[in-house]
């Protein structure tokens, strides 16, 4: 499993893909046996959250503006 940690802040979006030439097979028996683990770990100041995302390391775990990069 890959674990990631962010900051959103209200509106932003965070994106979850799975990785080309992946064995989407596995990856769906891996996914119903484990999940996605998703934590809020705070709320700061100005509206900012802080989340940990914790996914299969096959699937890539982005900040939405990244992926128009």
């Amino acid at each position: 499993m890959g674990f990631l940690t962010l900051s959103r802040r209200e509106g932003e979006m965070i994106r979850l893909t799975i990785d080309p030439g992946v064995d989407t097979e596995k990856l769906l028996k891996q996914l119903l046996r484990d999940g996605i683990t998703v934590h809020i770990d705070a709320i700061k100041r100005h509206g900012r959250a802080r989340i940990s995302i914790e996914a299969p390391k096959q699937m890539a775990i982005l900040r939405d503006e990244l992926v128009d990069a």
